[in-house]
């Protein structure tokens, strides 16, 4: 499982950010998919996970 999420991470971002550079020519919409993508893991992490952890 680890490694299936390490091999996404090492393949669908770098992809993702050069779709989005080559179409608005700047790093700023792939920096704020990324960022919006771990901000919702987090939350994920601090909610749902913590309960299931605790229960």
């Amino acid at each position: 499982m680890v490694g299936a999420a390490g091999g996404l991470g090492g393949f669908v971002p770098p992809l993702t950010m050069g779709a989005l550079y080559g179409s608005y020519h700047s790093y700023a919409a792939g920096l704020l998919a990324l960022t919006v993508v771990a901000l919702a893991a987090a939350v994920f992490t601090a909610t749902l996970v913590r309960r299931a952890v605790h229960a």
